[in-house]
């Protein structure tokens, strides 16, 4: 018969040994991840800023892995409709989520029946880049400058309309955030993503629109649209001698659209820790950041802590700017 002392030893040496049989097995399951394809969920059409940003983080990293990347573009209702189901697939380690502030940072702000948590039911992985924002009208508008812009907005309340990439998303929130700043109205006309809403503006069908470099640069570099301002704090190099809106007297306006890679919550760590290491591995890499760079995206790696504690910190900065604006998705 075992005296309780005894008990206890027993317990604790066949506790040790079980959870030193599972760190073995947790890392060698790390070691042969992946062993088949994954899935990229892309929360926006093929075309668009994000699409562009998560097929090139995805491809280095097929090449990286010697698996394939599947894309998965699942496009609707400011980018939740993709990053929910995301949020909502299996946590095996073969989902991975093409995150950006409409559907993590803003999307519980202004979405009454949001049908995920996004800082519950999603883990970060990693960010890999940003890029600003570009306010651009069409080659023939009028508009020469963002000053002529905003003096016909205030002389015409109402009359204007904006285009943006979604209700909900970051352009469209950034431009509320802003109309609410400069005292202005314009009549928002929301899109599936900036792959539809700029030929429409091309078109002359809406008269400007705030959306992501990424999206909007080849055709300002082609002449199709012409950019007024960007939204970054800082200029551009890819846009030197464009004016930031905070330099033309609305200081501290800043808004940057930023990319990470997340997992449904549940994912084994070890396999969270190797897919942040690799895309530590893919951002580094020379053509990716030439790739990027050449779209106006900067690679500016994060790693799992910082890039979740950033996240939360956005979250609240659109709470409180949805709640000033009254901004809700449409």
């Amino acid at each position: 018969m075992h005296t309780p002392d005894r008990t206890r030893r027993l317990l604790l040496q066949s506790l040790a040994a079980t959870a030193s049989g599972a760190l073995p097995f947790a890392a060698r399951a790390a070691e042969n991840w992946p062993a088949h394809a994954a899935k990229l969920v892309i929360p926006f059409p093929a075309g668009g800023a994000t699409d562009y940003a998560a097929r090139a983080i995805g491809t280095a990293l097929s090449q990286l892995w010697g698996q394939s990347v599947v894309f998965d573009n699942r496009a609707g209702a400011g980018s939740t409709i993709g990053t929910e189901f995301g949020a909502k697939s299996a946590p095996d380690g073969y989902t991975l989520v093409m995150g950006i502030p409409a559907g993590v940072s803003i999307a519980p702000h202004i979405y009454p029946k949001l049908g995920y948590k996004p800082l519950v039911d999603l883990l970060p992985v990693a960010g890999f880049a940003t890029s600003p924002l570009v306010v651009v009208v069409p080659a023939n508008s009028p508009f020469k400058s963002f000053a002529e812009l905003v003096a016909h907005a205030k002389a015409h309340p109402g009359k204007l309309s904006y285009a943006s990439n979604g209700s909900g998303s970051l352009p469209h929130l950034t431009m509320e955030w802003f109309l609410s700043k400069a005292g202005l109205r314009m009549a928002h006309v929301p899109y599936r993503g900036s792959a539809q809403a700029l030929p429409d503006l091309i078109a002359g069908r809406t008269d400007v629109m705030m959306d992501i470099i990424v999206s909007a640069l080849p055709l300002i570099e082609g002449g199709k649209l012409r950019v007024l301002a960007v939204t970054g704090a800082q200029e551009t190099t890819r846009l030197p001698g464009v004016p930031t809106i905070a330099a033309m007297g609305y200081p501290g306006f800043a808004s940057d659209q930023w990319y990470g890679l997340f997992v449904p919550a549940g994912t084994a760590p070890a396999i969270v820790r190797k897919i942040e290491a690799d895309i530590q591995t893919v951002s580094a890499d020379s053509r990716t950041r030439a790739q990027m760079w050449q779209r106006g995206a900067e690679i500016r790696y994060q790693s799992a802590k910082p890039f979740a504690d950033m996240v939360r910190a956005d979250s609240q900065r659109w709470a409180a700017i949805a709640k000033a604006t009254d901004a809700r998705a449409e």
